[in-house]
């Protein structure tokens, strides 16, 4: 009975360790379970009876006390953000200033929120003589338009909502563009430095040209889905050139983009883990969202800091249980800070980087997941032929196993593309026929957005968008030294900075009211996001005639700002205890309200 029992000891042993070396197929959270069982199985074989129970509790405690250094390993590298802020926001109580509140938020004396208060009632009166008709149609999609009253709610820090919910809307509607100017349905022009959200690179007068041209090509198919329209070869011939990789996998937007590569990362390394970094945004899907704005908390994500030792530590010592790596290559730019936006201007916290630390941060990176068998993900929605024309892997000479695409690449189409290599790219197992990632979408290769995409793909490929790209730089790094200059000289506490054709606005003094910049930028005729001055973007068609008078727009508008009394001088120690004592007496009432104070 015992050489019985010792045979089948044997053969179990040798079977989990068939498994465990041979088998690439067992998911990751198996492992540790099988490991655990072929140490037993092989103390077995060496160990009397009453020792084996003190083994196996050794081997138990010492997975357990590894399991925890890892864990608090991981919470050291985690961004805060990912961490706080979703707890904290559903205990965070709302309140609302009234205009007089609003004025002296900041501790300012009586004359300057007077001059405050002449310049709201002033800007409000000339905006509803100038936009009655843009100011009329979006007061009347606020109530069945719940895309613009949430972009309209997020323009500043919500203790100034419900004052703002009557005042100057900036939602600007309109009717055509011309060259990097949009005329509104008031016959108002506003030079462009939204960039529509990264759609525009070439410039609105290429894209209507790509839209026509396209139109002309697929005019005599419709809408036919299913089948597949032979520009789709050659489209794809050019992604995998400027991509540089081997397969193209075509999607509707660029957030189906990144679920598509995170979904077959997972499938094809049979890992569990996505690691993301801090402010990252990654599309509005739930399981890439670890801050708030999502209600569901994705247990399979690490959100790690930016340009930390930790989070290398954390990517070697979890890389049985990570997939892959997303990276959004403009975090460059503010990295470990969520993506700037008026929203977030409680004070100045607002900040910009150099990029070259981040070129050796992705180096680094890119030789941990090779080193790691980790998928290295680059979302390059918004970077991509905006950086460079070879996108973000090009700007800072970092290759990634999957590319993620989106905006401009549609040629003014909706669109989302994931480059990658064959291997990467892969979603049936051949080894398990019933094992598949199932990612599809209905119009993914519409015949439009195909030949409006080979003209953009032909235009970017061109000579005369190489020379654009070569202006574009050498422009903006000379709008930059000279709106800079000129903010100095008039003594403004403002700056921009610039990671190649993305720019944004840095306040260099403390303030409660950095937000009001985007109202008095429209005044001047310059069309923001709803981001506000969080984020501008020029488009290749941008000299520097135009770059030009930008500057001058921008240093008019901050002047005036600073005129008004905006821009008073209050430090940041008294902000802050201002803002203490805003949500204790907001917690208060909230606690008396909860008990029927």
């Amino acid at each position: 009975e015992e050489v019985c029992e010792r045979h089948t000891n044997i053969l179990v042993t040798i079977c989990l360790v068939i498994v465990l070396i041979y088998n690439p197929y067992v998911p990751s959270r198996l492992r540790p379970i099988l490991f655990f069982l072929f140490s037993i199985c092989l103390a077995n074989l060496f160990l009397e009876r009453d020792h084996l129970a003190a083994f196996a509790t050794a081997i138990v405690i010492t997975k357990t006390l590894h399991r925890i250094y890892i864990i608090t390993l991981t919470v050291i590298a985690s961004s805060p953000s990912s961490l706080f802020l979703t707890p904290l926001s559903h205990f965070v109580p709302s309140y609302s200033f009234t205009l007089q509140q609003m004025l002296t938020c900041d501790g300012a004396p009586p004359d300057i929120a007077d001059r405050r208060r002449r310049a709201f009632t002033s800007l409000h009166s000339k905006w509803t003589s100038k936009w009655p008709k843009s100011l009329q149609i979006a007061e009347n999609l606020k109530f069945s338009y719940s895309d613009l009253r949430f972009a309209s709610t997020n323009r500043s820090f919500f203790p100034f909502r419900e004052v703002l919910s009557n005042w100057c809307e900036p939602c600007t509607v309109v009717s055509k563009s011309d060259h990097t100017d949009l005329i509104d349905i008031d016959g108002v022009r506003l030079i462009d430095i939204n960039g529509s959200y990264g759609v525009n690179v070439a410039g609105y007068e290429r894209y209507k040209q790509f839209l026509a041209s396209g139109m002309e090509i697929v005019k005599d198919l419709g809408c036919v889905l299913g089948s597949v329209h032979p520009l789709l070869e050659e489209n794809i011939t050019i992604l995998k050139r400027i991509s540089q990789k081997s397969e193209v996998s075509f999607h509707m937007s660029g957030t189906e983009a990144v679920m598509a590569a995170i979904r077959i990362a997972r499938f094809n390394r049979r890992k569990p883990l996505i690691v993301l970094f801090g402010g990252a945004y990654h599309g509005w899907w739930d399981g890439v969202q670890t801050s708030p704005g999502n209600e569901r908390a994705p247990s399979d994500v690490l959100t790690l800091k930016d340009l930390s030792p930790w989070s290398m530590d954390v990517i070697r010592m979890r890389s049985a249980e990570i997939a892959a790596v997303v990276v959004n290559p403009i975090q460059s730019f503010h990295p470990n800070s969520p993506p700037p936006s008026d929203l977030l201007l409680a004070s100045n916290v607002r900040l910009a980087k150099e990029s070259a630390i981040y070129s050796d941060f992705l180096r680094q990176l890119r030789a941990v997941c090779d080193a790691s068998g980790i998928i290295l993900i680059f979302d390059e929605v918004d970077t991509g032929f905006r950086l460079a024309r070879g996108g973000a892997q090009e700007y800072f000479n970092v290759k990634a196993d999957l590319v993620c695409y989106g905006q401009t690449v549609g040629g003014g189409m909706p669109t989302g593309i994931v480059c990658g290599d064959t291997r990467y790219m892969s979603r049936i197992d051949p080894h398990l026929p019933l094992r598949m990632a199932i990612v599809v979408g209905t119009f993914a290769a519409h015949p439009l957005l195909l030949a409006a995409q080979n003209q953009f793909l032909k235009w970017v490929e061109s000579e005369e968008a190489l020379t654009a790209y070569s202006r574009m730089n050498t422009n903006i790094a000379k709008f930059v030294l000279d709106t800079n200059a000129a903010l100095a000289r008039a003594n403004l506490p403002l700056t921009i900075a610039s990671c190649s054709s993305v720019w944004t606005f840095l306040f260099s003094k403390p303030g409660r009211f950095h937000w009001m910049l985007q109202f008095y930028l429209k005044d001047e005729g310059l069309n923001l996001s709803w981001l506000g001055s969080g984020r501008a973007e020029f488009s290749l068609d941008f000299g520097a005639k135009e770059m030009s008078e930008v500057s001058a727009r921008v240093v008019r508008a901050a002047q005036r700002m600073f005129d008004d009394g905006w821009w008073w001088d209050v430090t940041a120690a008294h902000i802050r205890w201002c803002l203490a004592k805003e949500f204790l007496g907001a917690l208060r009432r909230s606690a008396l309200e909860i008990f029927g104070f």
